[in-house]
């Protein structure tokens, strides 16, 4: 079972990433065509903190042929309301690692590509493969792109050997990309998913009745009131996704970016998102771009605030609630050039994000802070 084996693969983990960081350090020194490092911080008003670094080397195995492997960490401290609800001792701590290895084969106007990613949590275990071509044609002007991605997850539940569910999930996007002019580029593209088994939180407990509260609960179901059910949502997902953007350039110092996102799937959401952004050319090798995105959606269609009769499906997880957000970015782009080739990138963002939820009890609001830095090494 997933809790019960949880020291042994974690034991495991670790060995083998510290052998994967290991070669990526001795590529980027041999030969590696490309090498990064990132590193993700979040905090927001709902006692969340989130420390995200991140590594990655791209080298080639022919002229034709690149191999990119990529190490990721996301470790996270929560006290924030569903922690709460879920009775968990408080504040939680976990960690996620995850290992991505993508493999790209140029052709004369077609690219292949395949990955594979696997994320580790305590209670978490995910494979995903993904692969896909982008043809070229008309002079470079216009891209065709297909892609097909699936994953097979695991989840457990700390405290609780015996629990253990699985989720699938298949996809597929296609894309077309268009020069439309001097300075003017456009895409369209479209999604499709379906996620099939378990599609909820182990921890969280439903309330049934007008003025009923999951706090008596401790890990487990020890303790909990009649009045308290697990969450259930359906075991079927179907995910449609259609986007454009569209991109111009203003003179030789400026180019204006935007992008319009329409999201739907059969448990009733709907949501819609907007992007624009400025990126202002200060100098020959430095970039300032500050960016804007709204998002907006509606409630799922079992989705209730409260429950004053038991029902199939229940849930009150927030994210499938009514919700709006605003997010405001700036981010610096810089090339250090040395004598010779190697070229260094820093890309250093913050940003600010405001959540505003119409129809969830424990909070009507979220403001979060992130700032992201990375150096790309190209030698």
């Amino acid at each position: 079972m997933i809790a019960s084996s949880r020291s042994r693969r974690r034991s495991c983990w670790l060995q083998a990433s510290a052998s994967v960081i290991a070669l990526c350090a001795c590529s980027s020194h041999a030969f590696a065509q490309e090498a990064a490092a990132a590193i993700y911080v979040r905090s927001d008003t709902d006692h969340t903190v989130v420390v995200a670094p991140r590594l990655r080397v791209t080298t080639p195995i022919v002229p034709t042929t690149r191999v990119s492997v990529t190490y990721a960490v996301d470790v996270w401290t929560s006290a924030s309301v569903d922690i709460m609800a879920s009775a968990s001792k408080v504040p939680v701590t976990e960690q996620r690692d995850e290992l991505d290895v993508s493999l790209d084969h140029e052709l004369e106007d077609i690219t292949l590509t395949a990955a594979y990613r696997f994320s580790n949590e305590p209670d978490y275990v995910s494979h995903g493969g993904s692969g896909g071509f982008s043809y070229d044609f008309a002079d470079n002007n216009s891209t065709v792109a297909v892609g097909i991605a699936g994953s097979g997850d695991k989840v457990g539940k700390a405290g609780d050997p015996r629990f253990e569910r699985s989720t699938g999930t298949f996809g597929g996007r296609l894309s077309f990309t268009q020069v439309l002019g001097t300075g003017t580029l456009a895409q369209v593209m479209y999604e499709l998913s379906h996620v099939a088994g378990y599609q909820g939180s182990p921890y969280r407990y439903i309330p049934i009745g007008n003025d009923a509260e999951c706090t008596s609960a401790t890990e487990g179901q020890s303790g909990l009131s009649s009045l308290c059910v697990p969450e259930a949502n359906p075991n079927e997902r179907l995910r449609h996704a259609a986007s454009i953007e569209l991109r111009q350039a203003l003179g030789d110092l400026l180019s204006l970016g935007g992008a319009y996102r329409f999201y739907t799937d059969d448990w009733g959401v709907l949501s819609h998102t907007v992007r624009a952004d400025l990126a202002w050319k200060l100098d020959a090798d430095t970039i300032l771009s500050p960016r804007y995105r709204f998002y907006l959606q509606n409630a799922a269609n079992h989705y209730r605030s409260r429950y004053a009769e038991p029902q199939r499906y229940v849930t009150t997880d927030k994210e499938l609630s009514p919700l709006s957000s605003h997010r405001i970015a700036l981010e610096l782009d810089r090339l250090w050039r040395f004598s010779g080739s190697p070229v260094l990138t820093s890309t250093i963002s913050a940003a600010a994000l405001f959540y505003s939820y119409d129809d969830f009890i424990p909070l009507d609001h979220i403001t979060a802070f992130e700032v992201n830095f990375a150096l790309v090494f190209t030698p």
